[in-house]
């Protein structure tokens, strides 16, 4: 198998991502939730506005947000509710590691660095770009759970209380502020006005 096979391989892999629900929403009563991949997507641009303002490397950062949740593929996209449950606990980082063993070594030596600096932003030793990737994980939940608040699912309170929590960057927080205040559809709202 060449080179080019395994990478194609791992493409269409990252691309059950595309149709993977977000399982957390079903619990809140979303009954179309948005994929692990739409997460994503927002996870890195967010990512990547919070390292600018926070001066640390934006695409280090946007980079680490769209590949953190890669090893979901295998494992699927457990809700908190659901961890409780499980005996054995495989790190992220170990699931990636499995991911690319067949990848090009470098190639895959990037994606494992990248999924396991994101999920060092657990501990106390982490760099600036995965605080402000998990912080863009956090606030993408939080404007995901606007979203559909304003869409008329009631049961988003405890999601958008829990990821105020999270946030720790001074431009997350900011962006938490904002987020709360502005409603979800003023951005589109506005082009009526003129």
């Amino acid at each position: 198998m060449s080179e080019a096979d395994r990478i194609v391989e791992f493409l269409y892999e990252v691309g059950q991502l595309k149709r993977l629900p977000r399982a957390g929403w079903l619990f809140a009563g979303v009954q179309n939730p948005e994929s692990v991949a739409a997460h994503s997507f927002r996870v890195g641009v967010l990512a990547y506005a919070i390292a600018v303002q926070e001066g640390a490397n934006p695409d280090r950062a946007a980079t680490l947000g769209l590949f953190h949740d890669v090893p979901e593929t295998r494992i699927g996209d457990i809700p908190y509710v659901g961890k409780l449950y499980l005996d054995v606990k495989v790190p992220p980082e170990a699931v990636a590691r499995d991911q690319v063993r067949h990848l090009p070594a470098p190639l895959a030596a990037h994606i494992e660095a990248l999924v396991a600096e994101h999920e060092a932003a657990k501990e106390i030793d982490h760099t600036p770009e995965a605080r402000c990737s998990r912080d863009a994980d956090k606030l993408e939940l939080l404007l995901q759970a606007r979203e559909y608040q304003a869409a008329g699912i009631t049961k988003m309170e405890r999601f958008i209380q829990t990821m105020q929590a999270s946030v720790v960057t001074d431009t997350g927080k900011a962006l938490m502020e904002s987020a709360l205040r502005i409603v979800p559809s003023e951005w589109w709202e506005a082009f009526g006005k003129h």
